[in-house]
């Protein structure tokens, strides 16, 4: 009866999100729940949440300060179900990173794995309990440990762990400080260093304890707070047009200490849910800035250093913060004024306002790069996605205005929304969703009315554009070229350098980097028949690639008509 009462409770918690509950009410609840010990981890899980929801959506200063209170002491309560009872529910991916747990993985990166080292080395280790690939290890070892050799080149199935024991190697805070030090000393290239280190299959512990970077306490000290008095925004209140079309966001660039806290949150937020971001993970610090969107909304949008950077399209991370809360990420990859876009906000948020987080979202990459062209990928949709087939990813965007780029599909969505207008109670299967999530889904901002839709007359030109297709066309021309890939890649490069006048042996680092990146996709466009004008607007591009961030490189490209035409034509499927 106990239990039934304080799922009751926490239900009536979790109510409260719709709005128009009394924040009297509200507290009235929390000292309940604060009055009882929660020996379920589920619901243990789900009030943790719903105190998180408080702090991002607070009805009033009393509940925030209330709520912020009840989680400050969270990771006793944590310790005490560990001793009388089972923490397992509270390490599942939708609610990990609760004070007091662990995160424990094989499958961070090398580059997550080094940024958890240097930022946590006293919570950082590795879980020398579970299995690696211990012969690939045991390989790795064999030249830092002292006569280990004598028994690995000798025999077969090496055991390991005495000699990590002897060693003092297999102590919790050094075994993984020493393994990231000596790897960082073989002379390899990064990429295929960290391929050495995937292939170690090594498991991570982070041991949160009462960590400020747990998603119990992880907090941006916000310039104010806005107090959810009234329910969230719904979808269909929100207009991408009319988002779109309103005055500018204000926008500040941070000071690269400021700009590594940021980047020290998404990736911690990402670590905490079991993922990672390549453009968090290679994100810039100098480049970060944050858009104020309003609603206690703050959206900080990163840049990836240039040495990282993907070779034609510029790339983006996007962290949203509500209230101090971090709610969400996502990430995007542009080419002129197209703009492939994922989203995501964090699953105790998922009540909130998330179609307006996203307007705010298309806002900002508009306001900043000019792009007008939205394209979501089917994985976003559902392909190989499943948390985005339960949570109707698909009708997420339909209904903001995105439609599919491919007709059969559309008209499949088209019947659905027939189907359901006739009876309002009916859903949509998952069947019928996978079938639609496998084609991308796009939003043009320059053609749609203030209802978000595509007139009829609007002009499509990215519909049937994949950047695969660039690449496969660059393949075809390697292929004919013949010889290697890198001869390939020099063959473009000085044949580019010559169309553009550009003297290779003077080129930076970076600058040779970006023309050798650029080069194969620029032989498509006949640079022969360029203008002067052309060719020199071409070298801005080049330029423009290696900047601070590549807000003017999308510019540029988009000005560019004749490469922009060219990148259309190369890039889209044939029409059948």
């Amino acid at each position: 009866m106990r239990l039934a009462a304080i799922e009751r409770r926490i239900f009536e918690l979790e109510s409260s999100r719709r709005g128009g509950t009394d924040p009297a009410i509200v507290l009235a609840l929390l000292d309940w729940l604060d009055s009882v010990e929660i020996r379920d981890g589920n619901l243990l899980a789900r009030f943790h949440d719903s105190l998180l929801y408080l702090c991002a959506y607070p009805p009033s200063q009393q509940v925030l300060r209330r709520a912020e209170s009840l989680l400050k002491r969270f990771g006793g309560r944590v310790e005490r179900l560990e001793r009388s009872g089972d923490i397992s529910p509270l390490l599942e991916p939708e609610v990990s990173g609760i004070a007091g747990t662990s995160i424990e993985t094989p499958g961070f990166s090398y580059e997550v794995v080094r940024w958890l080292q240097e930022k946590f080395p006293r919570q950082t280790a590795i879980d020398w309990d579970t299995e690696p690939a211990a012969e690939r290890l045991v390989s790795l070892l064999t030249p830092l440990i002292p006569l280990l050799g004598e028994e690995s080149n000798a025999d077969a199935n090496v055991d390991y762990r005495p000699w990590l024991a002897a060693a003092n190697l297999s102590r919790p805070g050094r075994g993984l400080a020493w393994l990231l030090r000596n790897l960082g000393r073989i002379p390899i290239e990064p990429h295929q260093l960290a391929a050495l280190y995937d292939s170690l299959q090594l498991t991570i512990q982070w041991r949160l304890g009462e960590s400020p970077m747990s998603r119990t306490r992880m907090r941006r000290r916000p310039g104010s707070t806005f107090f959810q008095r009234t329910p969230p925004l719904p979808r269909r209140d929100v207009s991408l047009a009319r988002q779109l079309a309103a005055p500018p966001l204000p926008i500040s660039k941070l000071s690269m200490r400021d700009g590594e806290a940021v980047l020290d949150l998404a990736r911690g937020s990402m670590a905490l849910r079991y993922r990672e971001l390549y453009c968090f993970n290679w994100g810039d610090p100098r480049s970060v800035v944050s858009a104020d969107a309003g609603r206690g909304l703050e959206i900080f949008l990163v840049g990836v250093v240039p040495e990282k950077r993907l070779p034609l399209r510029a790339s983006f991370g996007t962290f949203f913060v509500r209230n101090g809360v971090p709610v969400g990420y996502a990430d995007a990859f542009g080419l002129c004024e197209r703009m492939d876009v994922s989203f995501n906000i964090f699953y105790a948020f998922r009540d909130g306002e998330s179609a307006y987080c996203f307007a705010q979202l298309l806002k900002l990459y508009r306001q900043l790069f000019g792009s007008t062209s939205f394209s979501i990928d089917p994985f976003q949709l559902g392909v190989g996605n499943e948390e985005a087939i339960k949570a109707g990813a698909f009708w997420f965007y339909r209904k903001l205005g995105f439609r599919s780029v491919d007709p059969g599909i559309e008209r499949i969505a088209r019947r659905e929304e027939e189907r359901i207008a006739a009876d309002p109670l009916q859903r949509t299967t998952e069947r019928v969703l996978r079938r639609m999530a496998r084609s991308p889904m796009n939003w043009d901002a320059d053609e749609s009315d203030d209802s978000g839709r595509l007139s009829r007359s609007a002009g499509r030109d990215w519909d049937r554009f994949h950047v695969r297709n660039l690449g496969i066309a660059v393949q075809r021309n390697w292929s004919r070229h013949g010889g290697s890939g890198a001869d390939f890649i020099d063959f473009c490069l000085r044949r580019v350098a010559a169309h553009l006048q550009m003297r290779v042996g003077v080129l930076t680092a970076l600058e040779r980097r970006a023309l050798e990146g650029l080069a194969p996709v620029l032989l498509l466009a006949r640079m022969e028949r360029w203008t002067a004008e052309e060719r020199a607007a071409a070298r801005r591009i080049i330029r423009a690639k290696t900047a601070r961030r590549e807000d003017d490189y999308l510019r540029l490209l988009s000005q560019h008509v004749r490469l922009r035409r060219a990148l259309l034509a190369h890039g889209s499927d044939r029409k059948s």
